[in-house]
């Protein structure tokens, strides 16, 4: 089912739900009204029959021929019981007892009339104490013209509410489709993006709706998907130009080897160079394959707790231009994560240092509002503002860097494997002066 069909499904189920219960209220409210209005038609009659009866020898004749003509008027289908309560009290309890509950009684010799219901019929009974003696009248009567009146209020209802579903699911049809129209273009847009044109972009309507909310994410998503399918047309084609190179390395000295017998010295040093191209592919290859990993992967595999300054001391070890100067209070920062991974991250940004550095490379590391803090500084070539962005990209070089070896591709892998474990890189520079990495633990 369609969005606009069950919204208008939604829409006339709701309206004929809300229908249908004011509906009942008016026919519970009518129903009562009218059973009410009756019940007090059989009281009057009750009065009018006690003073048929009664009444005769007491009143004037005109007074009498006016009781006469209202009783006769007044329900002349009823039934009537009349009860002489000083004759036969046996038979008097039998017969109210027949009608009446005990609550319904005592109120009766209180002088109060009461309404009953017996089968079919509604009735009233009263007690009218008279000077001939105390007697109780019971009148029943069938509301038929009240039942009549309810059926077809009841038939009505049933048939508006029948009309307005089939109304109310039109309108509603007719509305949805009115407000999915945007929503429906916005689709037809959507089928004209393909891989090669997601430089397209869909125009808002500037009615500061969720629509217009929908078509700014789905730009967003656009930019980000188009901006991820340029970084992975140019990951394929670095990849494929560094893997080429030793490979064409490779290849070119195995030729030139087998082109004439030479010496075992120079059989040798040929071996060493396919050697140390092979290990080149080895290890672009498992940097790759490193980056191919879902960060789920990473967290997975085996932490432990690692003590910062003894690591940054280990690293720092190994080169004599490292300088590492620990705050006083560094002892004992720990973050928990794989000691092989954390240290391969945090040595790519120190062999960066000092590969570019002309100075000594300065390495800090301190606790700065709870969080364990890194900072990394040299003193070299610096990093232009305009390329600080793309550093972190796979393959991408700064354009300050080509006589320098390298892959361009450490900063991505440190970045991934930090990320992972809550280590925030901010990297601040200036070329020809410094360069200043921070790797804050989050």
């Amino acid at each position: 089912m369609k969005i606009g069909s069950k919204i208008a499904l939604f829409y006339t189920i709701i309206t004929v739900g809300a229908t249908a219960v004011v509906v009942m209220i008016f026919y519970f409210f009518t129903s009562r009204y009218i059973n009410n209005l009756f019940d007090s038609y059989l009281i009057e009659k009750a009065y009018l029959t006690a003073q048929k009866h009664w009444e005769k020898d007491e009143v004037d004749e005109s007074s009498y021929r006016e009781i006469q003509q209202k009783y006769n008027e007044l329900l002349p289908q009823a039934q009537e019981i009349l009860l002489n309560i000083d004759s036969i009290p046996i038979a008097v309890s039998d017969t109210l007892d027949k009608y009446l509950d005990v609550g319904q009684q005592t109120r009766l010799f209180k002088n109060m009339p009461v309404t009953f219901i017996h089968g079919n019929l509604r009735g009233a009974a009263l007690h009218y104490p008279d000077n001939e003696g105390n007697f109780i009248v019971l009148v029943m009567s069938g509301n038929h013209y009240g039942r009549d009146i309810q059926k077809h209020i009841l038939i009505l209802a049933v048939i508006l509410l029948l009309i307005s579903c089939g109304f109310i699911y039109l309108i509603g049809t007719i509305y949805a489709n009115r407000i999915l129209l945007p929503l429906k273009h916005l689709l037809k847009e959507l089928k004209r993006i393909q891989g090669n044109n997601l430089n397209i972009r869909m125009k808002t309507v500037n009615n500061k709706d969720e629509l217009d909310e929908l078509i700014r994410s789905l730009n967003d998503m656009l930019d980000r998907i188009d901006t991820a399918f340029q970084a992975e047309k140019s990951f394929i084609s670095n990849a494929s130009h560094e893997l080429n190179n030793p490979l064409t390395a490779i290849q070119g000295e195995c030729e030139i080897a087998l082109l004439k017998e030479r010496s075992p010295k120079e059989y040798i040093e040929s071996l060493q160079r396919i050697s140390t191209e092979s290990k080149r592919i080895t290890l672009l290859i498992k940097h790759l394959l490193f980056l191919s990993r879902q960060d789920k992967e990473i967290l997975e595999s085996t932490r432990e707790q690692i003590d910062l300054a003894n690591l940054m001391d280990d690293l720092s070890i190994q080169y004599p231009q490292v300088i590492f100067s620990p705050d006083k209070n560094a002892g004992g920062i720990f973050v928990s994560a794989n000691y092989q991974l954390l240290r391969i991250a945090l040595q790519n940004f120190v062999d960066n240092a000092r590969k570019y550095s002309k100075e000594a490379v300065e390495i800090g590391l301190f606790v700065n509002n709870g969080v364990p803090t890194i900072e990394i500084k040299d003193y070299g070539i610096g990093i232009p503002e305009e390329e600080l962005k793309h550093i972190f990209h796979s393959f991408y070089r700064a354009s300050n860097t080509r006589e320098y070896k390298g892959q361009g591709i450490g900063l991505s892998l440190s970045k991934k494997i930090l990320s992972v474990y809550g280590g925030k890189i901010t990297i601040d520079s200036k070329v020809n002066t410094y360069t200043k990495v921070t790797v804050a633990f989050m």
